[in-house]
């Protein structure tokens, strides 16, 4: 049985959520004010987000960021994509696709269209960047005449406030899509797609806590068999693994973390150590994966899997007496590591005692010194 550990992981799914609905809901009313405010040349508020160019394409998205059921999203969906190819709104319909087919059990289709979603927003975040170029060089009377061509014509500027909101909003959309594609393909059991879109994640933002951690923790769980390739995949795991506990120390003073409690924060880090030890662990430095198993542990002191990680580190280490305690107390809180524990518990006990008499009280006793 293979006995993996998954890393705690927030994706920004409300956040797509909220934002596809907030720039759909606004639109038909963004419009009308600016038919309303056009006549008054350089008063109208500037609008910085999609845009219909038809009523059609706008009552088409409403209607399916309107609809309830999943499946029938699905479906809606590609048809406005199909009939709106060119349309700001690409990217969010792809967005609700995606939420939808995570509502219908459907990771694997989720994260392709996830995949859509990213492509076509960045491609709409770089249309609206070289259009906010290109109207700082516009002079007032370049400015003048385009507003007598169209009286609803907006100009972006790349140093307002509003412009900077955009790009920030822009920039956890991104991050945040990046995420659930890599957590559909986490719910598919998709390992290399994991590690695929962890690395494109990296390179979008190195410091990025959850990206270091999942990234990390898959390529610990999932050693590739070939002994070269595993090796270089451990050193590379060892260097996001290192950066993640860096990171976390700037992570936990931040306004996101106050909002967590000690438990999640101590459960938060607890991941960490234990990705470290487990990476160790692979590149056969059994002091060293024992020290972070045990800095886990001492941060959450009820995982059964760290105690069989440790249990493992010990007994690869010549220290079998540690080697029994660890699996022992693995057993004692059960969990899917509970059955291989029992398995090398009991050969060890065994080997040192010659008899089974006595197997259920040591575990017992070794589960009562836990947290202490």
């Amino acid at each position: 049985m293979k006995i993996r550990k998954g890393t705690a992981f927030v994706a920004i799914v409300l956040a797509l959520t909220l934002s596809a609905v907030a720039f759909g809901a606004g639109q038909r009313r963004n419009q009308q004010q600016q038919q309303q405010r056009g006549q008054e040349a350089g008063q109208q508020p500037q609008s910085i987000g999609p845009q219909a160019t038809s009523k059609d394409e706008l009552d088409g998205f409403v209607a399916l960021q309107n609809e309830q059921n999943p499946a029938t999203k699905v479906t809606m969906a590609d048809a406005f994509v199909s009939k709106f190819p060119n349309s700001d709104f690409v990217g969010y319909a792809h967005t609700l696709k995606m939420l939808a087919l995570i509502q219908t059990g459907k990771p694997k289709e989720a994260a392709l269209a996830g995949e859509q979603a990213l492509d076509a927003t960045v491609k709409f975040g770089e249309r609206m960047f070289a259009k906010a170029e290109a109207d700082a060089k516009l002079s007032d009377k370049d400015r003048d005449n385009e507003r007598k061509k169209n009286k609803n014509v907006t100009f972006l500027d790349k140093n307002s406030p509003q412009f900077e909101a955009f790009r920030t909003d822009m920039d956890q959309r991104i991050l945040g899509m990046y995420q659930q594609i890599i957590a559909s393909y986490q719910q598919a059991n998709d390992a290399a797609k994991v590690m695929e879109w962890g690395e494109k994640a990296y390179g979008y933002k190195p410091d990025d806590l959850n990206t270091l951690m999942v990234l990390s923790n898959v390529m610990a769980e999932r050693p590739s068999s070939n002994e070269e390739e595993k090796a270089k995949q451990m050193k590379r795991a060892e260097e996001i693994a290192k950066q993640a506990v860096s990171e976390y120390a700037t992570f936990v003073n931040s306004p996101a973390a106050a909002k967590l409690s000690a438990e999640q924060k101590s459960g938060l880090n607890s991941s960490l150590h234990y990705t470290l030890g487990l990476v160790f662990l692979h590149q056969k430095k059994f002091g060293d994966s024992e020290k972070e198993f045990l800095t886990a542990i001492n941060l959450k002191a009820n995982d059964p899997i760290t105690y069989y990680r440790l249990g493992l580190a010990y007994l690869q280490d010549m220290k079998n007496d540690a080697a029994l305690d660890a699996f022992a107390r693995s057993v004692f809180l059960k969990g899917v590591s509970e059955a291989s524990a029992r398995d090398i518990l009991k050969q060890l006990y065994v080997q040192k005692n010659k008899s089974e008499v006595g197997l259920e009280d040591f575990i017992k006793n070794a589960g009562q010194k836990i947290g202490q």
